[in-house]
């Protein structure tokens, strides 16, 4: 499908750094969490948890003079002065990735996982949800049990949690749960930035797995992202933990398609 890669990517950005803008301050201290802008790159740390690379991140590399201007170089500097191990993602899709890729293998980073990602109009979504699921949109004081199931689900310590929290409390941003039997299960995110709705922060319990939940939450965000009059959706899938691969198969139903991957690369020795 067409698409705008600038607004796509720029989403991505805006996400991440929304996330790392939630902490309140004494949980930014005690974490050592950081982020800043060298350009069109973001970068981000958290030096309490130096060895997961995950949080400790470069996006934006392929963006048009993240390398030709030093914007990778002092990116990648700031995260080793804070000695934290890091992954530098290089998208696909937008014009600079041969060359960050170049700087990146000639600095002897080495490929590690893979992000899908994959887009849809934002139109009304079809077919029906399964009837036992119930899906609602939460407050920012009701986003604990969400906060526990994503740092579940992407494998992270808990002490993650603090960034979930007040998500809903954010412009743009909406959290959902899904429940069977009354019990809350699942949970997703949707981010709405310009005309491009993200969905975001899918998680469900094992023992819920396979039941319709995600199917349900994505159903529920298309409908919100047509009532906002969005233009695109965007969502991303990774190929890590393994069991993440079902999330590509839900999006595929609900009519998305991937147009992109990127690759997030492992600085030498991590």
């Amino acid at each position: 499908m067409d698409y705008d890669s600038v607004a796509t990517a720029a989403a991505e950005l805006r996400f991440r750094e929304s996330i790392w803008g939630t902490a309140p301050r004494d949980a930014v201290d005690e974490m050592e969490l950081g982020k800043r802008w060298f350009g069109p790159i973001l970068a981000t740390a958290c030096g309490r948890l130096p060895e997961l690379e995950l949080m400790n991140m470069v996006q934006g590399a392929a963006e048009p003079g993240a390398v030709e201007d030093g914007h990778l170089d002092a990116a990648v500097a700031w995260l080793d002065s804070r000695e934290v191990d890091h992954m530098v993602e290089v998208a696909s899709d937008r014009p600079g990735s041969e060359i960050a890729e170049a700087w990146l293998e000639g600095r002897g980073y080495e490929q590690g996982p893979t992000r899908r990602h994959h887009l849809r109009p934002a139109t009304a979504p079809d077919g029906e949800v399964a009837p036992s699921v119930e899906v609602r949109e939460l407050a920012a004081s009701a986003t604990e049990e969400m906060s526990f199931l994503v740092a579940e689900a992407f494998a992270v310590p808990s002490l993650i949690a603090i960034l979930v929290l007040d998500l809903p409390a954010l412009e743009g941003w909406h959290c959902y749960a899904a429940c069977l039997d009354g019990r809350e299960v699942a949970c997703g995110a949707m981010m709405i930035t310009g005309d491009v709705a993200m969905l975001c922060l899918d998680a469900t319990r094992p023992d819920a797995r396979r039941r319709g939940c995600q199917s349900a939450l994505i159903h529920r965000r298309l409908s919100d992202a047509a009532d906002a009059g969005c233009h695109t959706v965007l969502a991303v899938s990774r190929d890590f933990p393994a069991d993440r691969a079902g999330a590509g198969r839900n999006l595929q139903r609900a009519g998305f398609v991937e147009t992109a991957r990127s690759v997030l690369w492992r600085q030498p020795g991590s």
